[in-house]
């Protein structure tokens, strides 16, 4: 019974300076955090204990070495998302001022739409940090319209092909400056 009042007294203590103190950490408490969280760091925190002090009590109970997770590593330490707005948001239209580079950057990162164009299927990134010359398209044309099913991505070849000429809102001004070069090699190719 003292341990199930300690564990309801435990649960309603703020997690931030280590509940235990002196005592040792008892192996229910690294279990439990290591069962509600992604990783070692996160279970310290969950814990409120220091990272190296849950280490000690998590190689002692030989719970350390199970977790494969032990760096967090691919898990954001910003919150849910890392870019101070949740994804589910965006897509229920609750931020239509979301900026298009950032929400290009989360639907590829989250696994939401594949790098790739959905025109010809282009899929080509560079090694040196896995980013494709993609942009992001309204299938409506409504730029603050970011359900998952508006939104596609195009290669900037077939982004310049698809889309109107002239200018556009939704057009970002490195693809505007883009084509006004190529249109001037063009101009100079069929010249000659």
């Amino acid at each position: 019974m003292s341990d199930l009042n300690e564990l309801h007294e435990y649960e309603n203590k703020p997690k931030k300076k280590n509940p235990f103190r002196s005592r040792p950490v008892p192996k229910s408490r690294i279990e439990w955090a290591i069962r509600s969280t992604l990783s070692i760091r996160a279970a310290a925190t969950y814990l409120g204990v220091s990272y190296n002090t849950f280490k000690k009590y998590a190689k002692m109970y030989d719970l350390f070495e199970q977790n494969k997770n032990q760096s967090g590593k691919g898990i954001t330490t910003k919150g849910n998302t890392g870019w101070g707005v949740k994804v589910q948001d965006l897509f229920a239209g609750k931020h239509p001022n979301y900026p298009h580079w950032k929400l290009q950057e989360r639907i590829v990162r989250d696994g939401f739409l594949k790098q790739e164009c959905s025109n010809c299927g282009y899929d080509d990134y560079r090694e040196k940090d896995m980013r494709g010359p993609f942009l992001i398209c309204f299938l409506d044309g409504d730029s603050k319209n970011h359900s998952l099913d508006n939104l596609h991505l195009l290669c900037y070849n077939c982004f310049f092909i698809i889309k109107p000429t002239g200018r556009m809102l939704t057009t970002p001004q490195n693809v505007t400056l883009l084509r006004k070069k190529l249109e001037e090699v063009w101009d100079e190719t069929t010249d000659t």
